[in-house]
């Protein structure tokens, strides 16, 4: 009994990759955009066991190229899990998503480098300028409903300047992203000429505070601090502190 279950087990596995493999990836992208709100692929190609998308753009972020590969092992643990590389001019890098047992869309071992200005510039009200890089990890998270969580990863900015539309060295900047008590959260840290610590929620009714003290040093420049005159609060320490909530 026992070998014939195994047998039976490695006949549905091999079907199940049968299928895959000449399942066209353009079906299974329109599902998956379906699942996922703010996920486009365009130019798709390949079929669901191994495929490219021109470009892959994330709630209104174009980040360039992704390919997909099939990972067979994990099927045997009941998932449906991929290998995503990352080698576009805006984003390089690599790591795993799937489908769980559970219908769950998850990811593990994520680790991707990005040009700052595309992800500055959709945050920001007034297009900025800047340099550094960009490094996005992520240990594991999961997706529920179009929302993260079971999130343990970080951000990571080096060498961070803003340009335009004024000159700023923010030096390293870490940006640590958990999940706890039913919200996303970030704490933020640097150690540059403005000092920047603070953190944001954000629940998934899309409802975010957001709390950020600065620093300036003895090179900020004048003209930003006339700006954060107009923008923050000045505290009797010569701090400037940021407070916004909202819905996203």
């Amino acid at each position: 009994m026992r070998l014939s279950w195994r047998l039976l087990s490695a006949g549905l596995l091999v079907y199940l990759l049968f299928m895959l493999i000449g399942f066209p990836a353009q079906k299974g992208v329109r599902l998956l955009q379906q699942q996922v709100d703010g996920l486009v692929l365009q130019a798709v190609s390949g079929t669901l066991f191994s495929g490219r998308a021109g470009q892959l753009e994330v709630k209104g972020i174009a980040l360039g190229p992704v390919s997909w590969s099939l990972r067979p092992a994990a099927m045997l643990k009941g998932r449906l899990e991929y290998r995503l590389d990352f080698a576009g001019p805006q984003i390089k890098g690599a790591g795993y998503a799937g489908i769980g047992l559970s219908g769950a869309i998850y990811g593990r071992e994520l680790e991707t480098a990005l040009q700052p200005d595309p992800l500055v510039n959709h945050f920001s009200a007034i297009p900025v300028q800047t340099t550094g890089v960009v490094v996005v990890r992520a240990e594991r998270f999961k997706l529920v409903d179009g929302f993260p969580r079971d999130l343990s990863g970080q951000i990571d900015w080096s060498d961070a300047s803003i340009l335009d539309p004024v000159s700023l060295k923010l030096g390293d900047v870490a940006l640590v992203l958990n999940s706890a008590d039913d919200s996303l959260t970030g704490r933020i840290s640097n150690n540059g000429q403005t000092g920047l610590s603070g953190g944001f929620s954000l629940t998934p009714a899309r409802d975010y505070r957001l709390e950020l003290d600065l620093v300036p040093g003895p090179d900020t420049p004048a003209e930003f601090m006339d700006m954060l005159a107009g923008l923050a609060e000045s505290l009797p320490d010569g701090s400037y502190r940021i407070s916004d909530a909202g819905r996203f």
